[in-house]
Protein backbone atom coordinates (compact mmCIF):
# COMPACT_ATOMS: atom_id res chain seq x y z
CA UNK A 1 0.00 0.00 0.00
CA UNK A 2 1.05 3.62 -0.23
CA UNK A 3 3.29 5.19 2.79
CA UNK A 4 0.77 7.31 4.46
CA UNK A 5 1.67 10.38 6.36
CA UNK A 6 5.17 9.05 7.30
CA UNK A 7 4.21 5.48 7.98
CA UNK A 8 7.33 2.93 6.83
CA UNK A 9 5.48 1.24 4.45
CA UNK A 10 6.95 -2.28 5.85
CA UNK A 11 5.17 -4.68 3.39
CA UNK A 12 5.08 -8.11 5.68
CA UNK A 13 2.20 -7.31 7.84
CA UNK A 14 1.98 -8.82 11.38
CA UNK A 15 0.21 -12.14 11.84
CA UNK A 16 -3.00 -10.51 13.35
CA UNK A 17 -3.54 -8.20 11.21
CA UNK A 18 -3.81 -10.69 8.61
CA UNK A 19 -7.48 -11.17 9.98
CA UNK A 20 -8.20 -7.16 9.79
CA UNK A 21 -11.05 -7.76 7.43
CA UNK A 22 -13.42 -10.01 9.78
CA UNK A 23 -16.08 -8.76 11.80
CA UNK A 24 -16.54 -5.48 11.60
CA UNK A 25 -20.32 -3.94 10.29
CA UNK A 26 -22.05 -1.36 11.21
CA UNK A 27 -26.21 -2.18 11.55
CA UNK A 28 -28.59 0.28 13.53
CA UNK A 29 -31.33 2.92 13.12
CA UNK A 30 -31.07 4.66 9.38
CA UNK A 31 -31.90 7.93 10.83
CA UNK A 32 -30.08 10.52 9.29
CA UNK A 33 -28.02 13.04 11.11
CA UNK A 34 -28.83 16.89 10.72
CA UNK A 35 -26.73 18.41 7.68
CA UNK A 36 -23.43 19.33 8.05
CA UNK A 37 -21.09 19.36 10.83
CA UNK A 38 -19.41 22.33 12.81
CA UNK A 39 -16.16 22.93 12.34
CA UNK A 40 -13.61 23.78 15.16
CA UNK A 41 -13.92 27.58 14.21
CA UNK A 42 -17.27 27.55 14.83
CA UNK A 43 -18.11 26.55 17.88
CA UNK A 44 -18.15 28.84 20.58
CA UNK A 45 -15.07 30.14 22.53
CA UNK A 46 -14.76 29.32 25.89
CA UNK A 47 -12.16 31.48 27.48
CA UNK A 48 -13.29 34.43 29.88
CA UNK A 49 -10.85 35.91 30.72
CA UNK A 50 -11.34 39.50 32.44
CA UNK A 51 -9.26 42.82 32.96
CA UNK A 52 -10.86 46.05 32.72
CA UNK A 53 -14.66 46.27 31.82
CA UNK A 54 -17.09 48.68 31.42
CA UNK A 55 -18.51 48.03 34.43
CA UNK A 56 -15.64 49.08 35.97
CA UNK A 57 -13.73 45.78 37.12
CA UNK A 58 -9.91 45.91 37.33
CA UNK A 59 -7.83 42.96 37.19
CA UNK A 60 -5.14 43.43 39.42
CA UNK A 61 -3.48 39.79 39.30
CA UNK A 62 -4.97 38.65 42.79
CA UNK A 63 -8.31 39.54 42.39
CA UNK A 64 -10.73 42.00 41.53
CA UNK A 65 -14.93 43.05 42.17
CA UNK A 66 -16.46 45.13 39.92
CA UNK A 67 -19.63 47.72 40.48
CA UNK A 68 -21.89 44.55 39.51
CA UNK A 69 -20.19 41.89 40.94
CA UNK A 70 -19.10 40.45 38.25
CA UNK A 71 -15.32 38.47 38.27
CA UNK A 72 -13.46 35.08 38.09
CA UNK A 73 -11.00 32.74 39.95
CA UNK A 74 -8.45 30.93 37.81
CA UNK A 75 -5.56 29.01 38.00
CA UNK A 76 -3.05 32.01 38.11
CA UNK A 77 -4.63 33.01 41.58
CA UNK A 78 -7.31 35.58 40.44
CA UNK A 79 -9.90 35.52 42.87
CA UNK A 80 -13.22 38.02 43.26
CA UNK A 81 -16.58 37.76 44.48
CA UNK A 82 -19.54 38.39 42.03
CA UNK A 83 -22.84 39.75 43.84
CA UNK A 84 -25.22 37.92 41.49
CA UNK A 85 -23.14 35.12 41.63
CA UNK A 86 -21.90 34.95 37.90
CA UNK A 87 -18.68 33.09 36.43
CA UNK A 88 -17.28 31.42 34.10
CA UNK A 89 -15.03 28.03 33.83
CA UNK A 90 -12.51 27.82 31.18
CA UNK A 91 -9.95 25.25 29.49
CA UNK A 92 -7.21 27.85 30.98
CA UNK A 93 -8.53 26.93 34.51
CA UNK A 94 -10.74 29.52 35.39
CA UNK A 95 -13.33 28.34 37.71
CA UNK A 96 -16.42 29.92 39.63
CA UNK A 97 -19.64 29.32 42.13
CA UNK A 98 -22.56 30.93 40.70
CA UNK A 99 -25.14 31.37 43.53
CA UNK A 100 -28.02 31.60 40.65
CA UNK A 101 -26.89 28.31 39.18
CA UNK A 102 -26.23 29.42 36.12
CA UNK A 103 -25.28 27.63 33.21
CA UNK A 104 -24.81 28.85 29.73
CA UNK A 105 -23.26 27.70 26.52
CA UNK A 106 -20.22 29.91 27.39
CA UNK A 107 -19.28 27.83 30.47
CA UNK A 108 -20.68 28.72 33.03
CA UNK A 109 -20.73 26.95 35.81
CA UNK A 110 -23.92 25.40 37.78
CA UNK A 111 -25.23 24.30 40.79
CA UNK A 112 -26.02 20.74 41.71
CA UNK A 113 -29.52 19.10 42.48
CA UNK A 114 -28.77 15.61 43.67
CA UNK A 115 -27.42 13.35 41.47
CA UNK A 116 -28.42 16.08 37.82
CA UNK A 117 -26.83 19.17 36.92
CA UNK A 118 -29.80 22.49 37.13
CA UNK A 119 -29.85 25.91 35.49
CA UNK A 120 -32.78 27.89 36.09
CA UNK A 121 -34.93 24.58 36.71
CA UNK A 122 -33.67 22.98 33.98
CA UNK A 123 -32.29 19.63 34.07
CA UNK A 124 -28.92 18.51 32.48
CA UNK A 125 -27.70 14.92 32.01
CA UNK A 126 -25.77 13.11 34.50
CA UNK A 127 -23.66 10.67 33.18
CA UNK A 128 -21.06 10.63 29.58
CA UNK A 129 -19.46 8.61 28.10
CA UNK A 130 -15.99 9.09 26.12
CA UNK A 131 -14.65 7.32 23.78
CA UNK A 132 -11.06 8.39 22.44
CA UNK A 133 -9.82 6.50 18.88
CA UNK A 134 -6.73 7.50 18.72
CA UNK A 135 -4.19 6.31 15.58
CA UNK A 136 -1.15 4.52 16.95
CA UNK A 137 1.09 4.22 13.38
CA UNK A 138 4.22 5.23 12.95
CA UNK A 139 3.55 9.17 12.28
CA UNK A 140 1.56 10.22 15.00
CA UNK A 141 3.19 11.19 18.17
CA UNK A 142 3.12 14.86 17.71
CA UNK A 143 -1.03 14.28 17.40
CA UNK A 144 -0.84 12.25 20.28
CA UNK A 145 1.55 14.88 21.98
CA UNK A 146 -1.18 17.27 21.19
CA UNK A 147 -3.74 15.39 22.55
CA UNK A 148 -2.22 14.85 25.95
CA UNK A 149 -1.54 18.68 26.55
CA UNK A 150 -5.20 19.33 25.65
CA UNK A 151 -7.59 16.77 27.54
CA UNK A 152 -6.43 18.11 31.22
CA UNK A 153 -8.05 21.72 30.54
CA UNK A 154 -10.49 20.02 28.22
CA UNK A 155 -11.69 17.45 31.14
CA UNK A 156 -11.91 20.07 34.12
CA UNK A 157 -14.35 22.40 31.42
CA UNK A 158 -16.63 19.54 31.35
CA UNK A 159 -16.25 19.05 35.32
CA UNK A 160 -16.60 22.54 35.85
CA UNK A 161 -19.51 23.14 33.90
CA UNK A 162 -21.64 19.91 34.11
CA UNK A 163 -21.90 17.58 37.29
CA UNK A 164 -21.35 14.33 35.43
CA UNK A 165 -20.46 10.55 36.10
CA UNK A 166 -17.49 9.88 33.37
CA UNK A 167 -16.65 6.87 32.09
CA UNK A 168 -13.21 7.39 29.53
CA UNK A 169 -11.68 4.67 27.49
CA UNK A 170 -9.19 4.76 24.75
CA UNK A 171 -8.34 2.43 21.96
CA UNK A 172 -6.13 2.60 19.09
CA UNK A 173 -6.83 1.84 15.29
CA UNK A 174 -5.31 -1.76 14.88
CA UNK A 175 -5.02 -4.89 16.61
CA UNK A 176 -1.88 -5.19 17.69
CA UNK A 177 0.64 -3.82 15.17
CA UNK A 178 4.18 -4.88 14.16
CA UNK A 179 4.66 -6.57 17.87
CA UNK A 180 3.05 -10.01 17.92
CA UNK A 181 4.46 -12.42 19.49
CA UNK A 182 5.64 -14.21 16.12
CA UNK A 183 7.33 -11.07 15.18
CA UNK A 184 8.97 -11.00 18.65
CA UNK A 185 10.14 -14.72 18.04
CA UNK A 186 11.85 -13.35 14.90
CA UNK A 187 14.36 -10.45 16.18
CA UNK A 188 16.28 -10.81 12.47
CA UNK A 189 12.87 -9.46 11.02
CA UNK A 190 11.66 -7.30 14.20
CA UNK A 191 10.14 -3.94 13.55
CA UNK A 192 12.15 -1.26 15.18
CA UNK A 193 9.29 0.10 16.29
CA UNK A 194 8.88 -3.13 19.21
CA UNK A 195 12.18 -2.06 20.54
CA UNK A 196 13.52 -5.64 19.87
CA UNK A 197 12.62 -8.80 21.50
CA UNK A 198 13.34 -7.85 25.42
CA UNK A 199 11.46 -4.74 24.96
CA UNK A 200 8.40 -4.24 26.77
CA UNK A 201 6.23 -5.13 23.94
CA UNK A 202 8.23 -8.29 23.22
CA UNK A 203 7.78 -9.51 26.94
CA UNK A 204 4.50 -8.25 28.63
CA UNK A 205 1.90 -10.79 29.29
CA UNK A 206 -0.92 -10.30 26.71
CA UNK A 207 -4.41 -10.88 27.30
CA UNK A 208 -7.34 -11.55 24.42
CA UNK A 209 -8.28 -7.72 25.28
CA UNK A 210 -4.75 -6.85 24.20
CA UNK A 211 -5.41 -8.00 20.54
CA UNK A 212 -8.89 -6.77 20.24
CA UNK A 213 -9.82 -3.88 17.91
CA UNK A 214 -11.93 -1.21 19.99
CA UNK A 215 -10.79 -2.96 23.39
CA UNK A 216 -9.92 -0.13 26.09
CA UNK A 217 -5.97 -0.30 25.54
CA UNK A 218 -4.72 -0.27 29.52
CA UNK A 219 -0.78 -1.58 28.93
CA UNK A 220 -0.14 0.70 26.03
CA UNK A 221 3.57 -0.94 24.05
CA UNK A 222 5.73 -0.50 21.54
CA UNK A 223 8.27 3.25 20.52
CA UNK A 224 6.61 6.44 21.45
CA UNK A 225 4.10 4.46 23.75
CA UNK A 226 4.22 4.34 27.79
CA UNK A 227 5.16 0.87 28.12
CA UNK A 228 3.46 0.02 31.38
CA UNK A 229 -0.04 -1.17 32.81
CA UNK A 230 -0.97 2.34 33.46
CA UNK A 231 -3.88 0.94 36.32
CA UNK A 232 -7.00 2.27 35.75
CA UNK A 233 -8.72 2.40 39.10
CA UNK A 234 -11.72 -0.17 39.80
CA UNK A 235 -9.83 -2.91 37.60
CA UNK A 236 -11.44 -1.44 34.15
CA UNK A 237 -10.24 -1.45 30.84
CA UNK A 238 -11.04 2.44 30.83
CA UNK A 239 -11.30 5.45 33.37
CA UNK A 240 -13.96 5.74 36.20
CA UNK A 241 -15.32 9.08 37.69
CA UNK A 242 -13.97 7.55 41.02
CA UNK A 243 -10.10 7.83 39.28
CA UNK A 244 -7.77 9.97 41.89
CA UNK A 245 -5.71 11.91 38.96
CA UNK A 246 -7.73 11.72 35.80
CA UNK A 247 -5.20 13.17 33.56
CA UNK A 248 -1.71 11.37 34.33
CA UNK A 249 -4.33 8.06 33.90
CA UNK A 250 -5.42 9.31 30.45
CA UNK A 251 -1.86 10.38 29.38
CA UNK A 252 -0.81 7.11 30.13
CA UNK A 253 -3.72 4.95 28.43
CA UNK A 254 -3.66 7.91 25.15
CA UNK A 255 0.00 7.21 24.67
CA UNK A 256 -1.00 4.35 22.54
CA UNK A 257 2.79 4.69 20.88
CA UNK A 258 3.99 4.16 16.91
CA UNK A 259 4.23 0.02 16.70
CA UNK A 260 0.67 0.21 15.09
CA UNK A 261 0.06 -1.40 11.57
CA UNK A 262 -0.32 1.41 8.60
CA UNK A 263 -3.59 0.65 7.73
CA UNK A 264 -5.79 2.52 10.22
CA UNK A 265 -8.95 2.08 10.77
CA UNK A 266 -10.82 4.33 13.40
CA UNK A 267 -14.10 4.07 11.71
CA UNK A 268 -13.98 -0.16 12.69
CA UNK A 269 -12.25 0.51 16.34
CA UNK A 270 -15.55 2.72 16.81
CA UNK A 271 -17.94 0.50 15.80
CA UNK A 272 -16.39 -2.37 17.89
CA UNK A 273 -15.78 -0.49 20.92
CA UNK A 274 -19.78 0.33 20.95
CA UNK A 275 -20.55 -3.22 20.06
CA UNK A 276 -22.81 -5.37 22.77
CA UNK A 277 -20.27 -8.26 22.81
CA UNK A 278 -17.60 -5.81 24.19
CA UNK A 279 -19.94 -3.55 26.78
CA UNK A 280 -21.21 -7.05 27.84
CA UNK A 281 -20.81 -8.84 31.13
CA UNK A 282 -17.13 -10.18 30.68
CA UNK A 283 -16.56 -8.29 27.12
CA UNK A 284 -13.42 -6.60 27.09
CA UNK A 285 -15.22 -2.78 27.45
CA UNK A 286 -17.62 -4.39 30.23
CA UNK A 287 -19.97 -1.83 31.43
CA UNK A 288 -18.53 1.16 29.43
CA UNK A 289 -21.72 2.24 27.28
CA UNK A 290 -24.34 3.54 29.04
CA UNK A 291 -27.93 3.66 27.91
CA UNK A 292 -28.68 6.90 30.01
CA UNK A 293 -25.26 8.63 28.81
CA UNK A 294 -24.15 10.90 26.44
CA UNK A 295 -21.74 9.53 24.21
CA UNK A 296 -18.48 11.43 23.03
CA UNK A 297 -16.87 9.84 20.32
CA UNK A 298 -13.63 11.54 19.63
CA UNK A 299 -11.08 9.89 16.63
CA UNK A 300 -8.15 11.19 15.38
CA UNK A 301 -5.82 10.23 12.63
CA UNK A 302 -3.70 11.60 9.81
CA UNK A 303 -3.78 8.75 7.43
CA UNK A 304 -4.73 9.58 3.60
CA UNK A 305 -6.02 6.74 2.72
CA UNK A 306 -9.56 4.50 3.59
CA UNK A 307 -8.36 0.86 5.10
CA UNK A 308 -11.90 0.54 6.45
CA UNK A 309 -14.21 -1.98 6.59
CA UNK A 310 -17.06 -0.19 7.74
CA UNK A 311 -18.59 2.57 5.12
CA UNK A 312 -19.47 5.74 6.88
CA UNK A 313 -23.12 4.88 6.67
CA UNK A 314 -22.29 1.71 8.65
CA UNK A 315 -20.63 3.35 11.19
CA UNK A 316 -23.15 5.75 12.04
CA UNK A 317 -25.80 3.41 11.61
CA UNK A 318 -23.83 0.90 14.39
CA UNK A 319 -23.30 3.85 16.39
CA UNK A 320 -26.55 5.47 16.42
CA UNK A 321 -27.77 1.43 17.09
CA UNK A 322 -25.11 1.10 20.08
CA UNK A 323 -27.31 4.32 21.53
CA UNK A 324 -31.17 2.90 20.85
CA UNK A 325 -31.54 4.77 17.87
CA UNK A 326 -30.93 8.48 19.21
CA UNK A 327 -28.75 10.94 17.52
CA UNK A 328 -29.16 13.50 20.29
CA UNK A 329 -27.43 11.39 22.69
CA UNK A 330 -23.78 10.89 20.39
CA UNK A 331 -21.72 14.27 19.69
CA UNK A 332 -18.28 13.12 17.38
CA UNK A 333 -15.23 14.71 17.56
CA UNK A 334 -12.82 14.21 15.04
CA UNK A 335 -9.91 15.57 13.81
CA UNK A 336 -8.92 14.54 10.40
CA UNK A 337 -7.29 15.77 7.03
CA UNK A 338 -9.74 17.18 5.37
CA UNK A 339 -11.20 20.00 2.78
CA UNK A 340 -11.30 22.42 5.41
CA UNK A 341 -7.51 22.06 6.70
CA UNK A 342 -3.97 21.33 5.10
CA UNK A 343 -3.26 18.09 6.84
CA UNK A 344 -2.63 16.44 3.53
CA UNK A 345 -2.14 16.85 -0.10
CA UNK A 346 -3.33 13.94 -1.54
CA UNK A 347 -7.28 14.36 -3.04
CA UNK A 348 -9.85 13.18 -1.13
CA UNK A 349 -7.55 12.62 2.20
CA UNK A 350 -9.98 12.16 4.90
CA UNK A 351 -13.33 12.46 3.03
CA UNK A 352 -14.66 9.02 4.35
CA UNK A 353 -14.25 10.18 8.00
CA UNK A 354 -16.05 14.15 7.47
CA UNK A 355 -18.40 12.19 6.09
CA UNK A 356 -19.03 10.32 9.01
CA UNK A 357 -19.09 13.27 10.86
CA UNK A 358 -20.97 15.63 8.93
CA UNK A 359 -24.06 12.60 9.67
CA UNK A 360 -24.41 13.98 13.03
CA UNK A 361 -25.41 17.54 12.26
CA UNK A 362 -24.51 20.27 14.75
CA UNK A 363 -23.81 17.42 17.10
CA UNK A 364 -20.31 16.26 14.87
CA UNK A 365 -17.15 18.62 15.14
CA UNK A 366 -14.05 18.10 12.68
CA UNK A 367 -10.66 20.16 13.26
CA UNK A 368 -7.49 19.00 11.45
CA UNK A 369 -5.10 16.48 13.01
CA UNK A 370 -1.99 18.43 12.12
CA UNK A 371 -2.68 21.48 14.42
CA UNK A 372 0.13 22.06 17.08
CA UNK A 373 -2.35 23.06 19.53
CA UNK A 374 -5.68 21.12 19.94
CA UNK A 375 -6.80 23.41 22.74
CA UNK A 376 -9.13 25.34 20.71
CA UNK A 377 -10.60 22.63 18.99
CA UNK A 378 -11.73 20.78 22.51
CA UNK A 379 -12.86 24.24 23.60
CA UNK A 380 -15.82 24.62 20.84
CA UNK A 381 -16.47 20.78 21.96
CA UNK A 382 -17.51 21.31 25.21
CA UNK A 383 -20.05 23.82 23.72
CA UNK A 384 -21.24 21.34 21.62
CA UNK A 385 -21.53 18.76 24.65
CA UNK A 386 -23.46 21.00 27.03
CA UNK A 387 -25.84 21.50 24.12
CA UNK A 388 -26.60 17.76 24.14
CA UNK A 389 -26.43 17.36 27.98
CA UNK A 390 -28.76 20.33 28.17
CA UNK A 391 -31.17 18.40 25.43
CA UNK A 392 -30.97 14.84 27.63
CA UNK A 393 -31.89 15.57 30.91
CA UNK A 394 -32.00 12.55 33.54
Amino acid sequence: MPIACGDDGNADASDSNAEMATEESGTGNDEAGEQGSTTAGEAGDMDQGSSTDMDGSTDMGEGSTDMDGESSTDMDGESSTDMDGESSTDMDGESSTDMDGETDMDGESSTTNGDTTTTEGEDFCDKVDFLFVIDNSISMLPEQDALTAAFPGFIDAIENTLDTDDHILITDTDLLGWCTPGNCANPDSLNELCEGPDSFACTMELEECDATLGAGVDTPSGQGSSNMFCDPFGGKRYILEDEPDKASTFECMARVGLAGFPAERPLDAIVQAVSDPLNAPGGCNDGFLRDDAILVVTFISDDDDNNEVNTPQQAFDAVVAAKNGDTDRVVVLGLTPGEDNNCSFTPGAGDHWVEFIEMFGTQGLHGGSCEDNYVPFFQGAVDVIVQACQANPQ
